[in-house]
């Protein structure tokens, strides 16, 4: 049976986003092209699932009569058995990434129900080896409409870089990470799709925050102080950047801090004490601890390298 796509919120509309199912995807193939110039896609059908990302440019989607426009924060999701074109606009170039996938869902259970003939009942029954799993290989289409405007692009494209990385870079595991990345994918999508309202309002609040932080990063930053300036608690703070960002605030700090240390490394002559002052840091040791760790290399042996 096929589901049908729905983007308001409901149980039926999404099984595996909302009950105990799995999605578990399979990706096979990832593409990137920057500045695609005359890029054109004739009239096709496709055998699996595509999700695409358009990262820069314009173009146009048609899909039987009906033509969507393309540009930067589009996501397209193209299925098999649906006609389908694409192009460029004339004379200008697009930038777009691309993963195909096909997908099951698996659901494990404790246990299992019965219909008893002689008491005309369903009876609860404890499984032998005390879980079980089912398995839908063709569950069908993803509940998502063919071209969406991201509210949240930064963290989709996050995910596409590292789809890209992990399956042209064919690491050990390869292929256990590309799962793992299509399903935070399909993930942010059905977030996107099923709770705009609120991811919408948390990225304002998100925004506020990082407002706050690149106005202040030279001061003390305390996190009651980005926790009342959103009117979060320190737990709901620190999910919003760990699922926006990928860090929790105090990394995210420091991580503004350390960009603007590494301009004044280069474009100053500022002693290492003073930039650690002016940076936010009260401890010139630590400002250099934080700043190897994430760096590499200590910020002597920074601003020497590019100076040399």
């Amino acid at each position: 049976m096929l589901y049908k796509p729905c983007y308001t919120d409901g149980m039926e509309s999404c099984p595996f986003f909302f009950e105990e199912s799995n999605f578990i995807p399979y990706a096979s193939f990832v593409i990137n092209r920057p500045r695609f110039t005359r890029w054109k896609v004739r009239e096709r059908t496709i055998e699996d699932h595509e999700l695409v990302l358009i990262a820069d440019g314009e173009g146009l989607l048609r899909i039987g009569n009906e033509v969507h426009p393309l540009k930067k924060g589009i996501l397209l999701y193209l299925h098999y058995d649906e006609w389908h074109s694409m192009e460029a606009n004339p004379g200008t170039s697009i930038n777009f990434y691309s993963v195909h996938f096909s997908w099951m869902l698996a659901t494990h259970t404790h246990e299992n129900w019965r219909y008893d003939r002689d008491i005309n009942y369903f009876l609860k029954s404890e499984l032998p080896s005390g879980q079980e799993w089912s398995f839908t290989t063709d569950p069908g289409l993803l509940p998502f409409p063919s071209t969406m405007e991201l509210s949240n692009y930064e963290k989709i494209e996050d995910i596409f870089i590292r789809l890209h990385e992990s399956y042209h870079g064919k690491q050990v595991g390869y292929g256990m990470m590309l799962s793992i990345l299509c399903q935070e994918l399909v993930h942010e999508v059905c977030r996107e799709c099923f709770f705009p309202k609120d991811h919408k309002h948390n990225l304002k609040r998100l925004d506020k925050a990082i407002e706050y932080i690149e106005a202040n990063f030279s001061n003390t930053i305390r996190i009651e102080e980005l926790c009342n300036c959103v009117h979060l608690n320190e737990s709901n703070m620190i999910k919003l950047f760990k699922s926006n960002l990928g860090r929790t605030p105090v990394e995210y700090i420091n991580q503004v801090r350390i960009n603007k240390a590494k301009e004044l490394l280069l474009h100053t002559d500022c002693a290492i004490k003073e930039i650690a002052w002016q940076t936010g840091f009260s401890d010139e040791f630590y400002f250099s601890r934080v700043f190897k760790k994430m760096e590499g290399k200590s910020p002597r042996g920074f601003r020497q390298q590019l100076l040399s």
